[in-house]
Order: structure tokens, then C-alpha cells, then sequence
């Protein structure tokens, strides 16, 4: 073994033959090695310095090995641990790589299979090593797509927004239809930055869900509101068609509005001039669910959904060029796209990833329906139970 690759590894045990052996064979096969001659010793010694494996015995006087792993694992230490114990005490040891232990050899034991089983722990620990390290360098990414990107582009749009309304001299109407593009351009990726990070936070169970009850006719009167302007700017109309009784309902008002905003936004950019986007909210029943034949990558989610008496069923229509049969279930994988036409329309493939996730964390489910030339339709269905909180809602996908 290359002396620059030499590990330390401690020994905790309190017979110091069996201690003085270990020693023997580990320094002989490059391992630099401690010896600790009972618990106490032994914490100490992790405590000041730096070790990549422990052969730790179970039973020791004062402190055990098991008490030892305990604190070693509640400390957050990352070391790699074998536990050593006497014919009779496997069930224990099992017990210890429950706990976090990464192998345990019995005594007395051949020392061949001890190395191997060393050899492999310290290749399982820079494993880990190797993942924890890229997990730190993923959440340093979403912390600079946070703060360090997301804020000036922000700071832009404000400073396009002084321009565009004249307030530092006259804008005729060609600069501001191009001070117009320069906003939804930068707005577009501060969409993408959103979505990324609600992605993170989604996947690592850290997404915070605030339910409450919220009227399902105002959130779906400002959204017909905000994208009337943009379905006009697109050459598109935009229809909405609501059941004139929608109820209050327990939801998450944000997570909702970014769903639906979501695949608005996406109808209108796949949609051709002079096409149509239809966006429907109504309440409809489990059969009727179920008569709409969602497909099994949608349905296998949540079966216990087509069960209920009622139902909010949200559906994006429009008439654009379609999506393949291939694609239905990818889109909505993070940045995958379809594009049938060869012909690309910008984005990350992040809104989609973004409204599953989002629809999955309020109890419901989301596919999409398509032929190609003829346009696609996207469905959502939620849960829809007033007065009380859906159970489904605490959900993970």
C-alpha cells in the first residue's frame, strides 16, 4: 500500500493480546494503527484524532462496544466500524450494523478474512465519502442559484421595469415591446431557478406545504386574469370554464396557482398562432375519474384517489403540435423535453418535474393526453373534501 494512501484505524479492545495481533497485521499490510484498551480510551482517541475505521469489541467493561457505536454514530462522526464479538453474540452484532456498523467479525477470527472484510469497509467508507461530497457541492449549487444569481436577475427586471414605464424619459412603442421581451426573458429564468430549487426541496422532503382552505373561484379568476395579457401577446385565445360552484377547499393556494401557471404558460408557447388553450376546473366524481382512462404511470400512484365521492379535476387543453405517446410519462422528468417538431421553444424541462411533484404533495395525480398534430390536454386530479384537512396532502411521492 502507497504510504500516501495509508488509513488509521483504531482498536478498542481490552485484551491486549488480541489488541497487540490486530496491530501486528494491519501495520504489516500498511494500515497505520491505535490501540485503546477499553471505551472510554477509545472515544477519547476519535475525539482527537482522525481515524477511518474502528474494530470495535461488543463486550468491554464500564463503556460497551455497543455504547461506544451509539455515541460515535449520534456524534456524526463518518468513520467506518467493524464490531469483533465472541462465539454466541451474532444476533448483537447484527443489531450494532442496525445501528450502524458497517461488519462484524466473530472470535476467534481468520485473519485473511478480516483484512478482506477491512479492505472493504474503507472502500464503502470513501464511497460514501465521495457521495456526501457531492451532495455538499449540490446544495452549494441550489444556495447560488438562490442568492447569487436569482437576486440580480431580479434586480434587472426591476431596472427594465423603470425604463419600460418611462419614468427615465420617453419609450416609444417598438423600445417598449422590446423592454417588454427583455422582462418575460428574464422572468422565464427566474421561473426555471424556482422550479429547480422547489425541486431540490421537494426530493429531499424539505418543501414546505401550506394547506389551508382557499377559494377555488378566485385562484382560478387571477390566474384567467394574468395569462389573458400573455395569450393575447401569443396570438392565442385563452378560455376558461369553471363549474359556478366550486368549493372551498383545503390547498396549498402558491403550489396550486404554479401548477395550473405552469402548464398555461407552456400551452400558449407550444400553441401556434391563432390556436386555442382551454383551461377547466370542475368537480367530478371517482367513476368519472376513472372513465377518463388515466394511464397506469398516473393511476398505480394514488388507486385509493378513484375511491372518493368527489374529485377536482383540472385539465390544460390546447392545440398545438402535440406530444409523442412515447413521451407522456418522461416529460415529466426533469429536463426532459419533447420536441416532435425539431423545432425548440426554450425552457429546462423543469415545469413539468415541478407540477408531479407539486400535485403528488397535495394527494393528487397528473398525466397527459396527446396526439401528435392535434394538440395535448393535461389533467390534474386533487382530492376535494371541504371542512377538513385531506390526509393525503402528508403524503410523500
Amino acid at each position: 500500500m502507497n504510504e500516501q494512501t495509508q488509513e488509521k484505524i483504531l482498536i478498542i479492545d481490552d485484551e491486549a493480546d488480541i489488541g497487540t495481533i490486530l496491530k501486528l497485521h494491519l501495520e504489516e499490510s500498511g494500515y497505520l494503527t491505535e490501540w485503546a484498551r477499553d471505551g472510554e480510551a477509545g472515544l477519547a482517541m476519535l475525539m482527537n484524532d482522525d481515524f477511518s475505521l474502528v474494530l470495535l469489541d461488543i463486550r468491554m467493561p464500564r463503556i460497551s462496544g455497543v455504547d461506544v457505536l451509539h455515541r460515535v454514530r449520534a456524534a456524526g462522526s463518518d468513520v467506518a466500524v467493524i464490531m469483533m464479538t465472541a462465539h454466541g453474540s451474532e444476533s448483537l452484532a447484527v443489531e450494532c450494523m442496525r445501528t450502524g456498523a458497517q461488519d462484524y467479525v466473530a472470535k476467534p477470527f481468520d485473519m485473511n478474512d478480516l483484512l478482506q472484510r477491512v479492505e472493504r469497509a474503507l472502500a464503502n467508507r470513501q464511497t460514501l465519502l465521495v457521495k456526501q461530497r457531492l451532495e455538499q457541492e449540490k446544495q452549494d449549487f441550489v444556495s447560488m442559484l438562490s442568492h447569487d444569481l436569482k437576486n440580480p436577475i431580479t434586480a434587472v427586471i426591476g431596472s427594465i421595469d423603470i425604463m419600460r414605464e418611462g419614468r427615465l424619459g420617453p419609450v416609444n412603442s417598438e423600445q417598449a415591446e422590446y423592454l417588454e421581451s427583455a422582462i418575460d426573458s428574464c422572468n422565464e429564468v427566474v421561473g426555471m431557478i424556482d422550479n429547480l430549487l422547489d425541486i431540490h426541496r421537494f426530493e429531499a422532503g424539505r418543501m414546505p406545504m401550506n394547506v389551508r382552505p382557499c377559494s377555488l373561484q378566485e385562484i382560478i379568476t387571477a390566474i384567467r386574469d394574468r395569462f389573458t395579457l400573455l395569450a393575447q401577446r401569443e396570438e392565442v385565445t385563452l378560455t376558461v370554464e369553471q363549474d359556478q360552484s366550486l368549493p372551498t377547499m383545503f390547498i396549498d393556494r402558491i403550489a396550486l396557482t404554479r401548477v395550473i401557471a405552469n402548464l398555461l404558460g407552456n400551452a400558449c408557447k407550444f400553441t401556434p398562432p391563432n390556436g386555442v388553450v382551454r383551461l377547466s376546473c370542475r368537480v367530478i366524481s371517482g367513476k368519472a375519474a376513472t372513465d377518463m382512462s388515466p394511464p397506469a404511470y398516473a393511476s398505480a400512484q394514488r388507486p385509493e384517489l378513484f375511491d372518493q365521492e368527489q374529485l377536482l379535476c383540472i385539465t390544460v387543453q390546447d392545440t398545438g403540435e402535440g406530444i409523442p405517446a412515447e413521451d407522456h410519462e418522461r416529460i415529466f422528468e426533469r429536463f426532459a423535453q419533447s420536441q416532435p417538431s425539431g423545432r425548440g421553444h426554450g425552457g429546462a424541462g423543469l415545469g413539468l418535474a415541478y407540477c408531479k411533484l407539486a400535485v403528488n404533495h397535495l394527494g393528487g395525480i397528473i398525466w397527459v393526453s396527446s396526439t401528435l398534430g392535434t394538440g395535448s390536454e393535461f389533467v390534474i386530479l386533487l382530492p376535494c373534501q371541504e371542512g377538513q384537512k385531506p390526509e393525503s396532502t402528508a403524503k410523500k411521492p
